[in-house]
């Protein structure tokens, strides 16, 4: 709890920099106090060392006769003002004869950080000096620890106020300089938020300072703001207008795409009848002129019979004309049977042949062959450019079908009759699927005829045998019974392409 309370606190401007200046004299105080405290110290064990070599030098020429003699008392007298130095915290004499006398410091090493230092004793006699002993001098650094510490210590007194004394100083003037004209820009910017009145007024006028600076770039931002949710406005209720008309729009588009749908179902289910009964009607008619043709022929034989006219030339030339009668509506009732088969095959395929897997290169090649004959009568010479060995698991019937429609419809329209050409069938591999392609360089096919050359009784060639209804059976199986999609690229008098792709796994 007390760690989120903490990472949830908020310093403001003057506590930010209040704690940035106090790091910063904080650091420099530092690296100042240690300085000066190497310096001190430094100083004080230059003066320490002297001190001593000064100390060594006195007590030694002050002791040198009681040494000789050694009179312990005489020289504990010497030595005892030396007791209270805070330098020393031992004094050892040592005579020729080995004779000792220590004396202690009333202030002992603390630290341990002590050193000793010997000098020798020498006594003068009629200029002759004789060394009579040695002076052992134990030194006491403690005296040195304790005046750095009084250094830092004042020194951090002296950081501590100059904190406060910033503090107050800073807070003072941050608030009277920095923090005023920011609230004050602060409040208007909120009030030109919450009120309806977008438009900013001068907050901190007469300043003169950066903050009038900042405070007049946001009034004309504030002035630039209010234009634009004004302008915003007008386009948000012109958008509102817009969208309005476009929304009536779009329900007039609808209502007129419905119309043209229903007139355009309209239209094809007239020109469906339209073709239907064309082509039926015109072997119907045949068949109709040719029975009562037969029904005449037949009346005038049995008056011919009654009136005794019949003669053996006369029944010969009479049973002729009924032989081309009954030609007529045999070669009529089969075309109109085939009709009402194509009929059949362009609402739904009607084959009973089962799906099964077959070879669709060898497929190909017979399916032409079959046709061998009507192409050679047309003077048309087909290429084969086939993939080898594709397998199906599909209907050939379909197959058959649709390679027989393409090659009459390049017998029918690809050539002027009686000139011919060449005729290219294609089939290839392209990624999961199968391409299959009748390609001609015959007369080809305009941009407008491109557009209805699938429709149902659409042909260039009314009148001339041909129903148009081959491509239409085309485009149905494809598109229905092979799941595939078919096309037709075609430039005048350079030819057209037929190309047809389908999945290479078909569904049986």
């Amino acid at each position: 709890m007390i760690l989120r309370d903490i990472r949830d606190l908020r310093l403001k401007l003057t506590g930010k920099l209040l704690i940035v200046v106090a790091a910063i004299l904080v650091i420099c105080q530092l690296l100042m106090s240690g300085y000066l405290l190497w310096q001190n110290y430094r100083d004080l064990q230059t003066s320490h060392e002297k001190q001593q070599q000064n100390l060594l030098e006195i007590i030694s020429s002050a002791i040198a006769i009681d040494t000789w003699n050694f009179n312990p008392g005489s020289l504990e007298v010497i030595l005892a003002p030396y007791r209270k130095e805070p330098a020393i915290s031992e004094i050892v004499v040592q005579d020729n004869g080995e004779n000792l006398l220590r004396i202690l410091s009333e202030r002992p090493a603390v630290s341990g950080r002590s050193s000793k230092r010997e000098h020798a004793i020498v006594v003068d006699m009629s200029g002759n000096r004789q060394q009579v002993g040695v002076l052992t001098l134990s030194d006491n650094q403690d005296y040195i620890v304790e005046k750095l510490q009084m250094v830092l210590w004042r020194q951090m007194s002296e950081l501590l106020l100059m904190i406060l004394l910033l503090a107050v100083g800073l807070s003072f003037t941050l608030n009277r300089l920095v923090l005023t004209p920011i609230k004050k820009i602060n409040s208007a910017l909120f009030q030109a938020i919450t009120s309806k009145d977008t438009v900013l007024h001068n907050p901190v006028e007469g300043l003169r300072d950066e903050f009038e600076e900042v405070a007049l770039s946001i009034v004309a931002l504030s002035a630039r703001l209010s234009g634009d949710v004004q302008l915003i406005s007008e386009s948000r209720a012109q958008l509102q207008i817009e969208k309005e008309k476009t929304e009536a729009a779009l329900n007039d588009l609808k209502h007129t795409q419905e119309a043209l749908l229903h007139s355009e179902k309209q239209a094809s289910l007239g020109s469906l009848v339209s073709g239907v009964a064309h082509e039926v009607n015109t072997p119907l008619g045949i068949i109709i002129t040719s029975v009562t043709c037969m029904s005449d022929l037949v009346s005038k034989v049995e008056q011919d019979l009654q009136d005794n006219k019949l003669s053996r030339q006369l029944l010969q030339d009479r049973m002729s004309q009924l032989r081309e009668a009954v030609d007529l509506i045999t070669h009529n009732a089969d075309r109109a049977s085939l009709l009402v088969t194509n009929f059949k095959l362009l609402a739904k395929e009607q084959t009973n042949e089962a799906a099964r897997e077959f070879n669709l290169t060898t497929l190909l090649r017979e399916v032409v062959h079959s046709q061998m004959a009507n192409l050679q009568q047309a003077h048309i010479q087909v290429l084969l450019d086939l993939e080898a060995d594709v397998q199906l698991n599909s209907i050939p019937g379909l197959f058959n079908q649709l390679v027989c429609a393409l090659l009459n419809n390049v017998i029918q329209h690809a050539y002027p009759s009686g000139i011919g050409g060449n005729c290219c069938l294609k089939l290839q591999s392209v990624g999961d699927e199968l391409l299959l392609s009748c390609i001609d360089n015959g007369i080809g096919i305009s941009q407008e005829q491109q557009k209805h050359v699938f429709d149902p009784f659409f042909t260039t060639k009314l009148g001339s045998g041909t129903s148009g209804l081959g491509l239409a059976i085309v485009y149905r199986i494809v598109r229905s019974n092979l799941g595939g999609s078919i096309s037709v690229k075609s430039q005048l008098k350079e030819g057209t392409c037929f190309e047809i792709r389908f999945p290479r796994n078909l569904l049986p």
